[in-house]
């Protein structure tokens, strides 16, 4: 088990060189979305060690552009990839969604073991980009409901917190709680923050916690 959980250790410190997204942020995400399993669960629409989904594709693609211009070509081969993932029709990016959610998914039956190492492998960077995105999304958010940047409002670890809450619950809830945050006259921290999530959107609280720890 230990040999498992630590298996995909060097690949993870790469993607967070490469991506800025911190290390332990990373791995205590897979833990606790697959704890470490690099499939499938229950035939469900979340895939791989950071449970991706299409949503969650979609925001990689959409606030994370480089990432989108790398993974591109893997998907078409014509000109499609030169002007961004916006200006693809709704019929290529759903496809190119689906194409990221399979990339992530190990899981094979021809395989030792049933799993694909080097398909496992390959998935870290794209839950680190797909982190990115979603980081990039919440700084829009936090710019749209307060007009200043994020770093003026909000210290480095609780934008990561109200990332992972973009992440898990979406940028409705984030900007749901934050509206409310600033409604109250509150600082815009995680403490703060977490109180004021929806009842809908509450769940996040526990997850971002449980992460974060």
């Amino acid at each position: 088990m230990l040999e498992w959980q630590n298996r995909f250790d060097t690949l993870i410190m790469e993607a967070s060189h490469e991506t800025g997204v911190p290390a332990t942020l990373i791995k205590r995400l897979f833990a606790r979305e697959s704890q470490f399993w690099p499939g499938v669960f229950n035939a469900g629409a979340d895939v791989g060690l950071g449970q991706l989904t299409k949503n969650g594709a979609d925001i990689a693609f959409l606030w994370n552009p480089v990432f989108f211009e790398e993974f591109c070509p893997f998907v078409f081969e014509g000109e499609e990839c030169n002007n961004g993932y916006l200006n693809l029709d709704e019929g290529q990016q759903e496809r190119i969604r689906g194409a990221l959610v399979y990339s992530v998914n190990a899981l094979r039956d021809d395989a030792p073991l049933g799993i694909d190492f080097a398909q496992a492998d390959f998935s870290v960077g794209v839950f680190a980009n797909t982190l990115l995105g979603s980081c990039e999304q919440t700084g829009r958010v936090l710019r749209n409901n307060t007009e200043k940047s994020p770093g003026e409002t909000t210290g480095y670890e609780d934008l990561w917190k109200f990332t992972l809450v973009n992440y898990n619950v979406g940028a409705g809830c984030l900007s749901l709680a934050i509206g409310e945050t600033l409604n109250l006259s509150q600082e815009l921290n995680w403490e703060n923050l977490s109180s004021n999530l929806t009842d809908i959107c509450m769940g996040a609280s526990n997850y971002v916690d449980d992460i974060s720890r």
